[in-house]
């Protein structure tokens, strides 16, 4: 695994050093450039947590990836590069409901003039580092806080104007790099999981946010939010390739399946 491969595969210009706004332009390089997406769950391709398969992954095969791939990738960078970084454990979903259920995300804690929060891997919201003991700003046309919550948990929201938010619940205890093997084998083989339920892409720059689910394309600006439904297998490879920088053409093989998956979820 070389460094430099991996910041031009992101566009990365700059030099990087251990810094906030070095830190900043690496997240939103990464952002703009490796979208997060679950293809492979879809196609039953199994899918690694360790960071050499990420990295062969995303930079040799110009691919996205899920939280463990991203953040661990990403956690990688950083370390080469010589931030301070820890990966931390959260557990998605609601009002803390979720948190009797083994963690099912990654994420990074990255401590560089202050502990700071650092997502590459829940799917765009984030596009600089925040906080991770408390935070409340506005990284539009988001609003991301980070509350403190009961029994030692921390609880990240993001948020639009009058969507519902959501949120991860996490503890500060550092976890080790197999910490999500099990759950990371669930979550692609459990076909009640949302990742084997519903394709999924997401793609964040600066000022707009791209988000398919199922065959749902929407994009979310400054200025609003429009929505398209795709109608064929052309139309998803075409909305892959122009919206997500993705070339899975045999992913047009599944078309049948995401369809009717689609109309399972959401009627």
């Amino acid at each position: 695994m070389k460094l430099d491969h991996y910041l031009t595969r992101i566009r990365f210009t700059g030099d990087p050093r251990p810094d906030r706004a070095t830190l900043t332009a690496l997240m939103q390089a990464q952002l703009r450039t490796v979208p997060f997406e679950n293809l492979d769950q879809q196609l039953g391709v199994p899918v690694p947590t360790d960071v050499k398969s990420a990295y062969t992954k995303v930079v040799d095969n110009r691919r996205g990836g899920w939280c463990f791939e991203l953040n661990g990738l990403f956690r990688w960078t950083l370390s080469e590069i010589g931030f301070e970084v820890q990966t931390l454990a959260a557990h998605v979903g609601d009002n803390g409901e979720s948190r009797s259920a083994p963690a099912d995300h990654m994420f990074l804690r990255v401590d560089c003039d202050e502990p700071l929060l650092v997502d590459v891997g829940f799917g765009g919201s984030m596009i600089e580092p925040i906080p991770l003991f408390q935070a409340n700003t506005s990284q539009p046309p988001y609003t991301l806080t980070v509350t403190e919550e009961d029994n030692g948990y921390f609880r990240f929201s993001e948020q639009l104007a009058g969507a519902e938010p959501t949120s991860f619940d996490y503890r500060m205890t550092p976890v080790s790099d197999t910490h999500f093997d099990e759950i990371s084998k669930s979550l692609q083989t459990d076909e009640t999981s949302s990742f084997r339920r519903m394709l999924k892409a997401q793609r964040r720059t600066v000022d707009r946010h791209v988000i398919l689910r199922g065959c749902v394309k929407k994009t979310i600006g400054l200025q609003g939010t429009t929505e398209n439904i795709l109608t064929s297998s052309k139309e998803l490879l075409d909305c892959l390739h122009d919206d997500f920088d993705l070339d899975v053409r045999e992913i047009a093989s599944l078309w049948s399946t995401i369809s009717k998956r689609h109309g399972a979820v959401f009627g």
